[in-house]
């Protein structure tokens, strides 16, 4: 007998509670978004200010600060979107959360597809289904 880790698909089963909770997160980030874009306007005002007295010095600075304000402004409209998706989402379906890893006992004989397609299921917060699974196309 050998024990090795094996992927473990996690998915959360779609419930009101979990739509608000993902919403919240969600709201969370835009505003982080738009307090460091704030952050970002503030810096290129004084870069800005300071180009005045030294004209030439600054078009580097201000084009990075620039190009990293884009990006927090690209990442607010994809989580914004991504609000607007959760109201979309149907209770009682279930959605990839992410992967883990877990350990697992092979004895000779073991079917090797079924000891490496495993995935539980999280609803509110609680596992409530570990399965085993038959991956497709290897019936």
């Amino acid at each position: 007998m050998l024990t090795i880790t094996r992927p473990v698909m996690v998915k959360v089963r779609i419930t009101d509670s979990y739509k608000k909770n993902l919403a919240q997160e969600l709201s969370q980030g835009v505003a982080k978004m738009e307090l460091e874009i704030q952050q970002l306007e503030l810096q290129s005002r004084k870069l800005q200010e300071l180009a005045k007295k030294k004209p030439g010095s600054i078009e580097n600075a201000l084009a990075q600060v620039a190009q990293e304000k884009q990006k927090r402004l690209d990442t607010r409209q994809k989580l914004l979107d991504k609000i607007k998706e959760v109201g979309n989402l149907v209770n009682g379906t279930e959605i990839i959360q992410g992967q883990v890893e877990s350990l697992v006992k092979v004895q000779i004989g073991d079917d090797w597809q079924k000891l490496m397609h495993a995935e539980i299921v999280i609803e509110d917060g609680k596992v409530v289904d570990i399965r085993t699974l038959q991956p497709e196309g290897l019936l």
